[in-house]
């Protein structure tokens, strides 16, 4: 859809430029000595937005997140902080080597995200270690078997698919993934979903 509506102004600039040019070189009146271009177009900016997601391994387990039939989650949104942070926490985990809920300072989730300008609700934890919102898996090397190991862990199979009503409120998602030959593991994945609140 996007891509489409990227396409329509695209061509419509296009069109816009082609006439402006045409009416200039074939009907052009003189030019007032105050103003060198007797005709102006103004052609709407087009932006092109980028992807939440960093790479296609996260998409890959958003996307297995949303297809999923027993996803308790009425709807689900890609959040870029959330994408930005998670995908932040995998690049530790590999360039440090370690895998946990916290980094080797002790902070968690929840910090991190804040930290960010991610609004949490409040009755979330705010331990620097707190983690409401994070699952994480390491050495696996696709997406299929990262989700496999979760889908067979009763706590991340509740958090991804929204099993409990605390999770399921969390509409808001972001998914981190990385690949470091030099590291322990080698593939890091994390995934955040969240709540936004007051």
């Amino acid at each position: 859809m996007k891509s489409n509506l990227f396409r329509l102004k695209l061509l419509l600039a296009i069109v816009v430029v082609l006439l402006v040019s045409f009416y200039r070189l074939d009907f052009a009146l003189p030019a007032k000595a105050q103003d060198p271009l007797p005709y102006k177009a103004y052609l709407p900016i087009i932006f092109h937005h980028q992807p939440c997601l960093a790479n296609a391994q996260a998409e890959e387990i958003a996307q297995k997140m949303k297809d999923d039939p027993r996803q308790e989650r009425a709807s689900m949104t890609c959040n870029d902080i959330l994408a930005q942070v998670a995908q932040a926490r995998a690049e530790d985990m590999a360039q440090r080597n370690y895998f946990g809920h916290t980094t080797p300072e002790g902070y968690g989730p929840n910090y991190l995200v804040r930290q960010a300008g991610y609004v949490l609700p409040s009755y979330y934890g705010s331990a620097d270690d707190a983690n409401n919102i994070e699952s994480i898996a390491a050495g696996y090397s696709t997406a299929n078997q990262a989700w496999t190991k979760w889908m067979e862990s009763q706590p991340h199979r509740e958090h991804l698919l929204g099993l409990h009503s605390f999770y399921a409120d969390q509409i808001e998602y972001g998914i981190g993934y990385v690949y470091n030959p030099d590291s322990q593991y080698r593939h890091y994945w994390v995934v955040f979903t969240a709540k936004p609140g007051p």
